[in-house]
């Protein structure tokens, strides 16, 4: 009898948890303080009901100096982003420096554009773009 009540809460359970909706591929949950990594065309959100609220669009810029190189100016990361702002879904251009930019859910800083140029790495692949939601 226990053995029977014990499989029916498990089975409710797995039901209950089956049932949750899921994030849609490329979208994530954005914590406070917690820092994330996306990749180009992925999502954050501030919970699973909530709109996406910033979009990694594309980077428009890159002229880092790599490493291993000499330059006369550092040089800058930009990117094209979405951000929800007052409710409405905005495009921007913003300059990878650490700052944060605002959003619906609060203060969003953008800390880095990964892979970082390298001289010695022709083709580093994919871009990814470091985010921390600030509190």
């Amino acid at each position: 009898m226990i053995h029977h009540h014990l499989l029916l809460a498990l089975g409710t359970l797995l039901l209950l948890l089956g049932c949750q909706r899921r994030l849609a591929e490329g979208t994530h949950l954005a914590t406070p303080d917690e820092a994330l990594t996306l990749s180009a065309g992925e999502h954050l959100r501030a919970d699973r009901r909530a709109p996406d609220f910033f979009t990694f669009v594309k980077v428009l810029e890159d002229s880092r100096c790599p490493r291993g190189v000499q330059c006369i100016q550092a040089g800058r990361a930009v990117v094209s982003v979405q951000v929800l702002r007052d409710g409405a879904l905005t495009e921007d251009t913003v300059t990878i420096d650490g700052n944060a930019i605002t959003t619906d859910q609060g203060p969003l800083q953008l800390l880095e554009l990964e892979p970082y140029p390298d001289a010695s790495v022709p083709d580093p692949g994919p871009y990814r773009l470091k985010v921390r939601l600030l509190e």
